[in-house]
């Protein structure tokens, strides 16, 4: 049990040591640009999934040994994802209604604070929402769904394929992992500079979601697709509620 609880200590180190590499990098990256291109978060922002992808393969094939069909970049299942990521667009959709509503009712202040967001030029808007499309899901799923939960379950949870409370284990500690990566700090001094309560529960919940359907399909095809359509829509409700 000690051996275990360590191994899960320091996958969450390796993954803060990467958040926090990404962050450096990625300020590093962006002082580089000209301060008047409109786009360089979302330059830092692919070089940040790229990195998480490239990593989550690289450290999957050196320790596992195995190819990248095997983490789960392939087609197996392919009906089932589709199916679950079916399913998934209307659970999503409904929270997203859910929420807008629920805002909009009972929590007027926060509202008002949603339609005050000023809107982006339709080029950025464009750009953001081509991103939001694509990288989220090929970064995130691939490192924190493929190479992740592939090394909890060989190194915390070995037996998880015959019991169920290993495989609710993998679940649990592999979501916790990434609504903890959402929350950013520096270490010198230590200090935390986001943390966003709403967006820490939708990682949990998205993740738990996101893990269920990769252990079940073996594919990250739908965690993928799953993932790019909450963030798109999210982003797309984002601007309605602001340009009403």
């Amino acid at each position: 049990m000690i051996k275990k609880t360590a191994y899960a200590l320091l996958i969450l180190i390796f993954i803060q040591l990467l958040n926090q590499f990404l962050i450096l990098s990625g300020s590093a990256l962006e002082r580089t640009m000209h301060s008047g291109f409109q786009y360089s978060r979302t330059v830092v922002g692919i070089y940040q999934q790229i990195v998480q992808a490239v990593i989550g393969i690289a450290l999957y094939r050196w320790i596992f040994k195995k190819g990248i069909k095997d983490l789960g970049i392939n087609l197996r299942n392919k009906n089932l994802s589709i199916k679950l990521f079916f399913f998934y667009t209307l659970l999503w959709s409904a929270i997203l209604v859910l929420y807008v509503s629920g805002t909009y009712f009972f929590f007027p202040n926060t509202w008002l604070s949603m339609r005050s967001i000023q809107l982006s030029q339709i080029n950025t808007m464009v750009i953001t929402l081509l991103f939001q499309s694509f990288f989220p899901g090929l970064g995130e799923e691939i490192l924190f769904r493929g190479f992740i939960i592939n090394l909890l379950s060989s190194l915390v949870f070995p037996k998880f394929r015959q019991n169920k409370a290993s495989k609710f284990g993998i679940i649990i500690l592999s979501s916790t992992y990434f609504a903890i990566a959402h929350i950013y700090f520096t270490l010198a001094p230590f200090q935390i500079t986001h943390i966003d309560y709403l967006q820490i529960v939708t990682a949990l919940g998205c993740g738990a979601f996101y893990a269920v359907v990769y252990l079940k399909t073996e594919s990250l095809l739908a965690p993928f697709l799953a993932h790019n359509f909450s963030n798109t829509s999210a982003t797309i409700c984002g601007y309605i509620i602001s340009g009403v």
